[in-house]
């Protein structure tokens, strides 16, 4: 059994006790791994510490009693492992933005800030995150020349003709960077519907002249990003954007100001079909000052 399947393991075990005091020193114990290791383990595989894990799904299910019944809260805070009402109400607070009671009242919870199980699925379709907190970076002006295209995301194509149409001409575009940079652009308008994009890929040039007629220079702006890394083949990049626009900004209260994010294909990619490769994706952000 591999360290996946123990955490999947230790995932079981956690959810068929969740109205209890299980401990995190317990659960290694029973896989055979140290307490350090074993919360290391899991936090590196499903991006969150087994403590916060259990918590986090200890008030998930709470919640939904809270709404669904008419218990007290001192028997519902009881029945999941609380020691009294204020440490259920504490908890609750810091993860729902709420008190217990005020969301029986109101019978509405914010989903957004929930914790599903994690499952087998949940890991595979986060495996090419490799970062569940972006890191926040300015980047000056970046200066590209490449070739702009609609694509219709129901057709699931990669884009690799456009790729290969792109080095094919590299020696027709001047003041090119060295070590070449590449780039992979989306971007929309404010009213676009979500089914279609427009791309561009393109190459950094430390100057914008004479560019050729079949090509088109853009400027990406200097500014705030918010910078996440994807590791895999170059067309499940998908699974990337969907955790950061799905997953990761629902959970925020943050706003993205931008039409527009990008990949770049630094040192640590590999080509387009190397399941080890690392690209780096940028969304636009906030201002730091507003973060």
């Amino acid at each position: 059994m591999n360290n996946r399947e123990l955490i999947l393991q230790s995932i079981q075990i956690i959810e068929t006790n969740l109205r209890s005091k299980i401990s995190v020193l317990d659960i290694s114990k029973d896989l055979g791994f140290s307490f350090y290791y074993y919360s290391r383990l899991f936090k590196s595989i499903t991006g969150h510490s087994p403590k916060s894990y259990i918590l986090a799904r200890k008030i998930t299910e709470s919640a939904r009693e809270l709404m669904a019944t008419d218990k007290r809260i001192i028997d519902i805070a009881l029945d999941y492992g609380f020691g009294s009402a204020e440490a259920y109400t504490r908890a609750f607070f810091k993860m729902m933005r709420q008190n217990p009671s005020d969301m029986r009242r109101e019978g509405i919870a914010d989903r957004r800030l929930l914790l599903q199980p994690i499952t087998e699925r949940t890991l595979k379709k986060n495996e090419h995150v490799l970062d569940k907190e972006p890191e926040i970076v300015f980047l000056e002006d970046i200066k590209l020349v490449g070739i702009p295209f609609y694509y219709d995301l129901s057709l699931k194509n990669d884009l690799s003709e456009q790729w290969s149409m792109l080095t094919e001409n590299l020696t027709a575009i001047p003041s090119l960077k060295k070590p070449l940079e590449f780039y992979q652009m989306q971007f929309w308008f404010p009213d676009q519907d979500t089914d279609s994009l427009f791309f561009y890929v393109a190459v950094a040039v430390s100057e914008i002249d004479r560019i050729p007629i079949q090509l088109t220079a853009k400027i990406i702006p200097a500014q705030t990003y918010y910078k996440f890394r994807h590791k895999g083949l170059a067309n499940q990049v998908g699974h990337t954007y969907r955790y950061i626009y799905e997953e990761w900004l629902p959970a925020t209260d943050r706003k993205l100001p931008g039409h527009f994010n990008f990949e770049y294909c630094g040192k640590e990619n590999l080509g387009p079909y190397n399941e080890n490769s690392i690209s780096e994706i940028y969304i636009p952000a906030q201002n730091i000052s507003n973060i």
